[in-house]
């Protein structure tokens, strides 16, 4: 039964929410019409009747009113209930009506000649919360509906006052009227000070409660647009990573393949070349082709054992997605490939630290295919684990890769010079093609032969540092290319 119970409470409050708004406003209004009407019949016969009922009942039609419309037409419900309600209610509750010829409220006689409950003033009250709640602004709500308070505690003995001035005096039987206002001088005695002072400050206060009302809905509106918008960021952002993130992997597999790839498919033609004729040199490249056949398959195992460590989703976080992809775009871009222990990186992962003497294998790779390397290197004791000192490696490497595939080129020469100020590589070759073309850089584009990749690699890996890239003729009579990357803090 209490299931059920909730069900059907979940059932009626999801069919509220389905109401329009001024649907909402007159199914309220009836009900507290309903409520209202029912009191006032149930109270009839007790000491609680005023004693002019008819009173209550234009409060009812008022309040009922204001529910039903004030959120759709703010102002005109302030200006009407303002203006309107001290007048019904004084007309009704003073025997005006009925000096005017209007008998429908069924009171010919006067009654009193102030508020006959403070519950009276709940039209007042609620037309300046829900104006004040649908934007009308707090001055012109304070204006209208404490002025018409003061016009019903103050105007309605004024009222009865001029109304006793000419009204037939056989309508005053009864000790009760003995104690009303007969003339103006005598109206002041008469009103209740403190009773008006505090309706005044209620109206006032219900008045701002609505005005901060609206102020939190539209607060509460601007936090929820503001979230929807990075919601949306950070898909985009999100969307960035991964593209990142690809172009992360791509690079490092093609670093760490291409390099040892290209070696072995060298050394293998020029084996293939003098087979015949020289068959121990065949026997040669066949043992040098497996051991780094076997080099590399280490390095692209070592490689996807980096990635898969730091893929997208492996963060504490369990979102690390942007994370993991952006630290290793940065930094672990730059480290991935080669052999080593391996170091923490940005990326989440454990980046494999390649070592002086992997950029001095380098070199031999390319004399093993009949490139003569020259090597100026620093110092062998000298730790590589900088996201700087790695990046220059792989520009090493990769520029190395161009000469042994592209170059065409006998002869090769490695200088990495570093100081406070950072690093400078400079890669230049002797190869027969020429000096690159003007704004080689911009030009280069991606491929999916892989073409182009290579210049562009090396040209994000020093961005990523921090660092610039050039490409231009050499004193060799090939290519140079020069890298400057920032000292690691």
């Amino acid at each position: 039964m209490r299931k059920h119970g909730l069900t059907t409470l979940g059932d009626m409050v999801g069919i509220w929410r389905r109401l329009s708004q001024g649907q909402q406003d007159v199914l309220l209004a009836a009900v507290i019409g309903l409520v209202w009407f029912v009191s006032l019949n149930l109270i009839n016969g007790t000491g609680l009747r005023p004693h002019n009922p008819a009173v209550s009942v234009v409060t009812g039609v008022f309040l009922v009113g204001t529910v039903a419309f004030v959120r759709r037409i703010p102002r005109i419900m302030l200006v009407i209930v303002s203006v309107l309600y001290p007048f019904v209610y004084a007309a009704v509750g003073t025997g005006l009506a009925a000096q005017l010829g209007l008998t429908i409220f069924g009171q010919p006689e006067i009654s009193d000649a102030a508020l006959q409950s403070e519950i009276h003033l709940v039209p007042l009250l609620v037309v300046g919360y829900l104006a004040a709640s649908a934007g009308v602004r707090r001055f012109t709500c304070l204006f209208f509906t404490m002025g018409s308070l003061a016009a019903l505690m103050i105007g309605l003995p004024t009222v009865v006052a001029i109304v006793l001035s000419h009204v037939n005096r056989d309508v005053l039987r009864g000790d009760r009227y003995q104690s009303l206002p007969r003339n103006i001088g005598s109206l002041y005695s008469y009103i209740d000070v403190s009773l008006f002072v505090f309706a005044e400050a209620l109206i006032c206060g219900m008045v701002l409660l609505g005005a901060d009302s609206r102020r939190r809905r539209k607060s509460v509106a601007l936090l929820e647009q503001r979230n929807a918008e990075l919601v949306r960021l950070r898909a985009v952002e999100a969307e960035r990573a991964v593209v990142a993130e690809r172009t992360r992997i791509a690079r490092d597999l093609h670093d760490v393949i291409s390099h040892h790839v290209s070696a072995v498919v060298i050394r293998a033609q020029a084996a293939d070349r003098v087979a015949d004729q020289r068959p121990e040199v065949l026997r040669e490249a066949i043992r040098w082709i497996i051991a780094s056949g076997k080099e590399a398959l280490t390095a692209m195992r070592e490689t996807v054992r980096v990635l898969n460590t730091a893929s997208p989703g492996s963060g504490p976080d369990g979102a690390g997605g942007a994370g993991s992809a952006g630290g290793g775009f940065a930094a672990g871009g730059a480290a991935v490939g080669g052999v080593g222990p391996g170091r923490a990186d940005s990326g989440g992962g454990r980046a494999p630290v390649p070592d002086l003497r992997d950029v001095a294998r380098m070199g031999e790779r390319l004399k093993a295919v009949g490139i003569d390397v020259a090597m100026e290197l620093p110092p062998r004791q000298r730790q590589l684990t900088t996201a700087t000192d790695l990046t220059a490696v792989r520009i090493i490497q990769e520029a190395l890769t161009n000469v042994m595939v592209h170059a065409k080129a006998t002869a090769a020469r490695v200088t990495w010079q570093s100081g406070p100020q950072g690093e400078l590589l400079t890669i230049d070759d002797n190869g027969t093609g020429g000096p690159p073309p003007v704004n080689v850089l911009e030009t280069a584009r991606r491929s999916a032969s892989g073409r182009g990749n290579g210049l562009i690699g090396m040209r994000e890996r020093a961005t990523a540092v921090g660092g610039t890239l050039a490409v231009a003729a050499g004193p060799l009579g090939g290519w140079r290319v020069q890298a400057w990357l920032p000292p690691q803090n």
